[in-house]
Formats: structure tokens, C-alpha cells, sequence
């Protein structure tokens, strides 16, 4: 098996040389990892170029794209004969098995998209955002996501959407830690890639494509591990989880879900900025 691993970057400096060397150190060595580096003003491509691993590759964009349009231009000009994607986030790590563990799940249950379990942390030391659900111990709980996920579930998911009282159950869903996802590489490229013209929430939209025909799992050990700290995406109150920006784009899924529940692909189009990027 070929695996990609896509890694998008944006002042990253504090936490990317964690991530790197948990990638490098996996105990399955048969992959290529594709760093899109999203424009950082910091030294995050500093960094990385310091790096001599055949396996890596750079690519630098003259201009910040967002995560999902980096996503985009990755599969679509590089992604071509690998048998999985696997996603990473910049701020986190992974488990030293957690390639081999997960590769070898969707493999013997012949799934499209699988995440895994997630140990989260507050870097500060502190509880973040969500520490009124599970049960932190010091600045860390384990997160399971749910075994399985199935068309039917578009159907609680619509619901959720369409009335106003119940809006706060969408935002509760649990299907799969973006960072810790893997996909078959031709169902993604089967299907678009991500929502490239958003810079939120476009995880959610893959998800929901994906149930129009295939089940979704998530393997019940912690293989990555999420940092949380004070300017992530979740915790800005302009683009954060209860922002009105991303209710907006999670009430526009809306027909997405509709077709999804009739058994239609929505197919985007690999869509990113037309910019400038230099490879190294």
C-alpha cells in the first residue's frame, strides 16, 4: 500500500517539528508527505526546508489560500497513484502506528474514510472551550468518535438543521477528528476533493458526501493527538464553532444533505485559488 500524507501549514513554528518528527518516526515507512505551506509570515518554512527527508515535499504558496483549497491543490496535482490519504494538522501528532494501524482498517473493511480516536490537550495547562464534556484529566482526555456512521444518520443530521431549537445537536455530531482522517485516494478523487472556497468547516461537507453511499468508521484507539490553544480555529469567536460565519456555511449544507440522503454524489471541483507556488 502507497499512502499520501497532506500536511497544511500556516505559522506553525511552535508545534510543526513535533508533527514532522511524528510522521517520519511511523512504523509504515511507504508514504509521501505532501506540506502545503499556507503562506506563514513566522519561520515554519524556515523549518521545513531544513528538513532532508526524500520523503517530503513542500509546497509554498505566494499567498494564503485556507486549509481546504491547500487540500485541493495537492490531490489534485500530486495525489495520483497512492492507494490511501491521510490528513494531519499542523498543531498536532500522531501515534507511531498510527499509519500502519489505520491503512490496514480500511483495507480489511473495504472503507473509503476512516478516522480514529483522539487523546486532546490544552497546551496552557488549562480546559478549553469544551471542558464541560468528557473527562479531563489534568489537560488531557481521550475522545472516541463513533464506530460507525451511516447513511441513515443524514436523516438526524437534516433534522438538526432545519429547526432552529435543535441547531446545537449539528454542532455536538461526532463524526470523525478532521486531523486524524483517512481516505481512499480515488474516492476522493472521485469526488472533488473539499469545498475549496471556505476556510471552515469543509471537513463537516466531506463527511456528509461521503454518507450519500459509503459508511464512515473510526477505529476505537487514539492514534493522534489534538492540541488545543487559545488561537485556534475552534476557540475564535469570528470563525470559531458557534460564530455566525460558520452557522451560516452549516446551514448552507442544507440541499448538500438533501441530495446526500437521495444517494447523489455532490462532486466539487477541486476548486483553489489560481496562486503562485514554489516547490521544494
Amino acid at each position: 500500500m502507497k499512502i499520501d500524507i497532506i500536511l497544511c501549514t500556516h505559522n506553525s513554528e511552535r508545534t510543526i517539528e513535533q508533527c514532522i518528527t511524528s510522521i517520519l518516526n511511523q512504523t509504515y515507512k511507504k508514504f509521501k508527505l505532501y506540506v502545503f505551506e499556507d503562506a506563514s509570515t513566522d519561520e515554519t518554512l524556515k523549518i521545513l526546508k531544513g528538513y532532508r527527508d526524500p520523503r517530503i515535499k513542500i509546497i509554498a504558496s505566494e499567498k494564503n489560500m485556507g486549509t481546504y483549497a491547500g487540500k485541493n491543490f495537492i490531490l489534485k496535482r500530486f495525489c495520483k497513484t497512492s492507494d490511501y490519504v491521510a490528513l494531519h494538522d499542523a498543531d498536532d501528532y500522531s501515534h507511531h502506528e498510527r499509519l500502519e494501524i489505520q491503512s490496514n482498517f480500511l483495507r480489511e473493511n473495504d472503507l473509503v474514510c476512516a478516522g480514529t480516536g483522539v487523546i486532546e490537550f490544552w497546551e496552557e495547562g488549562m480546559l478549553p472551550w469544551t471542558k464541560h464534556s468528557g473527562e479531563w484529566i489534568g489537560n488531557k482526555r481521550e475522545n472516541y468518535y463513533p464506530e460507525l456512521l451511516v447513511h441513515d444518520d443524514l436523516e438526524k443530521i437534516l433534522e438538526y438543521l432545519k429547526n432552529e431549537d435543535l441547531y446545537y445537536k449539528y454542532l455536538k455530531f461526532k463524526f470523525c477528528m478532521n486531523g486524524s482522517v483517512m481516505f481512499k485516494t480515488s474516492f476522493l478523487n472521485a469526488i472533488g476533493g473539499w469545498d475549496g472556497r471556505t476556510h471552515v468547516a469543509a471537513d463537516t461537507d466531506i463527511f456528509i458526501r461521503t454518507l450519500a453511499n459509503n459508511n464512515i468508521r473510526n477505529v476505537q484507539k487514539c492514534l493522534y493527538y489534538r492540541r488545543f490553544h487559545k488561537n485556534s480555529l475552534t476557540a475564535r469567536k469570528d470563525l470559531g464553532i458557534k460564530s455566525d460565519f460558520r452557522k451560516k456555511y452549516n446551514l448552507d449544507r442544507i440541499p448538500v444533505v438533501e441530495e446526500a440522503l437521495q444517494g447523489k454524489n455532490v462532486v466539487r471541483d477541486f476548486y483553489h485559488p489560481a496562486l503562485k507556488c514554489r516547490i521544494y
